[in-house]
């Protein structure tokens, strides 16, 4: 498929913020769960969630991303119930900070609550094709992350294969953005998110962050999360997710170099202060 190249995306409507993409904006995680691949059980109490928020904020989190259901390869699935009872007082609490919260699931019950409770962007690994979750996102007016993934968390590292793995992902995103334009959601809402580590080998994961620049290219904003994953680790040799922290600020630096506007991470400040050095180099003369 030939990549249509528009002009890069500059801004990112979320309800009622508009959210500026001239400098790369880091998104900070917030794991609400017992089993995540990285942080499980660290934060998955209200209270230390919503610390944990608040120190990502301090340390220059743009944007909180608060998840309550892992979706590391093989997780279990959590009911409506209990995602909600995770994440809704977190998010609630975040946002009345005045923070810009996401909320990071592909149940509809749990967007709509999560947008009852202050969230402005719905980030979605399964870009919306939930029954009901399309309709949710139109009414919503957040920013929307549609994201591929082949398969399901718990088969998508299966075999992984793809004939055209670059072309596959632009044209499933592209049909998922269709589909949520033609409910009425407005273009400057929807942000792509190729998916690193969701259905992909190692080689697949690196090919699409080498070819970061062909995804900006859709004039939508372009999110990258690749903090701690296993493609990270096996790049280092280093089977420990807690002990990925350099390598990953590293993956950050080269997807915002490359054009990423957003990077979802684990490690916040460290992130920030390489961009910092990163954007010094730029402005220099």
């Amino acid at each position: 498929m030939q990549t249509e190249i528009c002009a890069r995306a500059t801004t990112w409507q979320c309800r009622d913020r508009l959210l500026d993409l001239t400098r790369p904006l880091i998104m900070g995680i917030v794991n609400v769960t017992p089993d995540s691949f990285s942080d499980g059980g660290t934060h998955n109490e209200f209270e230390a969630a919503v610390a944990w928020g608040k120190r990502l904020a301090e340390q220059g989190a743009d944007i909180l991303d608060v998840g309550g259901e892992s979706t590391r390869p093989g997780a279990s699935e959590v009911s409506v119930e209990e995602e909600i009872r995770r994440v809704v007082p977190v998010v609630r609490a975040l946002a009345q900070e005045g923070l810009a919260v996401s909320v990071d699931t592909s149940k509809p019950e749990v967007m709509q609550a999560s947008l009852e409770a202050g969230a402005c962007i719905l980030n979605d690994i399964r870009a919306f094709e939930l029954p009901g979750a399309e309709d949710v996102a139109a009414r919503s007016g957040a920013g929307l992350v549609i994201m591929h993934m082949q398969g399901t968390p718990q088969t998508m590292q299966n075999r992984p294969d793809y004939e055209d793995l670059l072309g596959e992902i632009e044209t499933y995103l592209r049909r998922r953005e269709e589909a949520l334009l033609s409910k009425g959601v407005k273009p400057a809402q929807i942000c792509w998110d190729a998916g690193f580590g969701f259905g992909k080998t190692f080689e697949h994961n690196f090919s699409i962050l080498k070819h970061t620049e062909r995804f900006v290219a859709s004039g939508r904003p372009y999110l990258m999360g690749l903090s701690r994953k296993t493609s990270i680790g096996t790049a280092t040799n280093q089977a420990d997710p807690s002990k990925r922290i350099v390598s990953s600020v590293a993956g950050a630096l080269l997807a915002a170099e490359r054009g990423a506007q957003i990077v979802r991470v684990h490690d916040v400040r460290e992130t920030r202060e390489a961009f910092d050095v990163w954007q010094a180099l730029q402005a220099a003369r």
